[in-house]
């Protein structure tokens, strides 16, 4: 029985048991009036814990079990996890199953945030490497498989290699290529797909086969990114051909997800998976990537509109208007149009589409192009970008992490070492991190740009001035 039947056969057959246990609203028996407007009764009526018949996430020998072995077989993995924690808990299990204190692990340095807590919990050394930048786009391009073999021959202590695929910005890496090289050099090869939850589903006429198909050891995708489940319902993979031990990675994830799992949204992981997998779901995405192919067509023929064509994720669409910076453009869209961009930065525009976007959503951004594009502009606009450099480490993140630390303004940083991660959100990829020393240029990017800092404070009670940078 699938987890999905044994909630709608608890609701109609089992309504007369009395449940002694947690969650204390009952399956519904009580909701508070201000939730059941935005849930509504049903979501509690499906709301269950590791009660009789209803299995356990830590160690699933019943319904979990048998509903991870489904997803498995739909991925062709050697095992997959449900997480209900995000793609974030699925990065961080990974790094704890593979790394122990003190190993050399190569990251990309467009790695999202989650990479930085394994490297606190994991006590891991990390090998940063930048890939090459598109600064037209003002985006990284994809990683360079000579890159990761140069680390790798150069220092055979590196354990395992973590690059992101496809980025946020949908472009791709050749992970057939990068893990041929990682197992010559006997390297982990973990990839961030988070973004890629279409990917297993669309490879017939997206060309792209997912990354545990292609030699990575460990993906992990986010369904609510793209492939419409609820946030923050996400899965990770371990490849057949991969020596890591699932034990492993089940022991890692009991370490940092909760033991009260939601099971509404196992059950949303459930009824998503099997969606995609079904012919009615591959019609879907299907569709959706038409729409986005229409569009694409439609607003290629504008003047002064211009969409990026490289090798990227069909459900991403990055453009930019000439003439006009991107953060005005975004900043039109919002106000005048009522279109919120996922992303935009300097040189580009980035509008992510999955299973829920209409051909409504479509027709808007389309009208309102026009209507930009129709502009009086004189010549093109191009944002000159500061040259990217890796700061110098001096301490671990996870060094940094337990050191004293204090605040100080952002403006007297220079030559100090950040004590918490700096990152422009979304999406969520570190500019400056723990253990790194502070430079002119960092300090110039972070006033002019207003990045909004994700800051990890530790100090209860502590106020935190207008500029909130810790620093060591």
């Amino acid at each position: 029985m699938s987890l999905i039947r044994k909630i709608n056969y608890n609701k109609k057959f089992n309504k007369k048991c009395f449940n002694f246990t947690t969650p204390s609203h009952s399956q519904g028996d009580f909701v508070c009036p201000d939730a059941e407007k935005i849930l509504g009764r049903k979501f509690y009526e499906c709301d269950y814990s590791e009660t009789e018949g209803f299995d356990n996430l830590r160690a699933p020998d019943g319904v979990l079990k048998e509903l991870q072995q489904n997803i498995s077989k739909i991925y062709t993995s050697k095992s997959s996890f449900i997480l209900t924690n995000g793609s974030t808990s699925g990065i961080v299990a990974a790094m704890l199953a593979v790394l122990q204190q003190n190993d050399e692990v190569l990251i990309a340095r467009n790695c999202h945030v989650s990479v930085y807590n394994g490297l606190v919990l994991t006590g891991a050394r990390p090998v940063w490497f930048l890939p090459e930048k598109d600064e037209k786009w003002d985006i990284f391009k994809s990683v360079s498989p000579e890159i990761i073999e140069r680390h790798l021959k150069s220092n055979p202590l590196i354990k395992a290699v973590i690059i992101t695929s496809p980025t946020y910005e949908g472009i791709f890496s050749s992970i057939p290529q990068i893990s041929e090289i990682t197992k010559k050099y006997g390297a982990i090869l973990i990839v961030d797909e988070a973004h890629g939850a279409l990917c297993n589903f669309s490879r017939d006429y997206t060309g792209y086969a997912p990354a545990i198909v292609s030699g990575a050891d460990i993906s992990v995708h986010s369904l609510h990114k793209t492939a419409g489940a609820p946030n923050p319902c996400a899965l990770l993979h371990i490849a057949k051909s991969s020596k890591v031990n699932p034990q492993d990675i089940q022991d890692a994830l009991n370490l940092i997800t909760t033991t009260s799992p939601s099971y509404p949204l196992m059950a949303a992981v459930e009824a998503t998976v099997e969606f995609l997998f079904s012919r009615n779901g591959k019609a879907e995405i299907r569709k959706l990537y038409d729409m986005v192919e229409d569009f694409i067509t439609k607003v290629s023929v504008l003047e002064n509109v211009e969409v990026y064509s490289g090798f990227c994720d069909k459900s991403k669409i990055l453009l930019r208007v000439a003439g006009i910076p991107a953060l005005a453009v975004a900043k039109i869209l919002n106000e005048d149009f009522k279109i919120e961009e996922e992303f935009s930065n300097d040189n580009s525009l980035l509008f992510l589409t999955g299973i829920g976007t209409s051909k409504k959503k479509f027709e808007a951004l389309l009208q309102a192009l026009r209507e930009m594009s129709a502009m009086d502009i004189d010549a093109d606009f191009l944002c000159e970008k500061t040259a990217i450099a890796l700061p110098s480490m001096i301490y671990t993140p996870r060094e940094a992490y337990f050191h004293p630390s204090e605040y100080i303004d952002t403006e007297k940083a220079a030559g100090r070492i950040c004590s918490e991660v700096i990152l422009p959100y979304p999406p969520g990829i570190p500019l400056i991190l723990p253990g790194e020393m502070i430079n002119d240029e960092n300090i110039k990017f972070i006033m002019t740009e207003k990045v909004k800092v994700a800051g990890i404070s530790r100090s209860s009670g502590q106020e935190i001035p207008e500029k909130p940078e810790k620093f060591i």
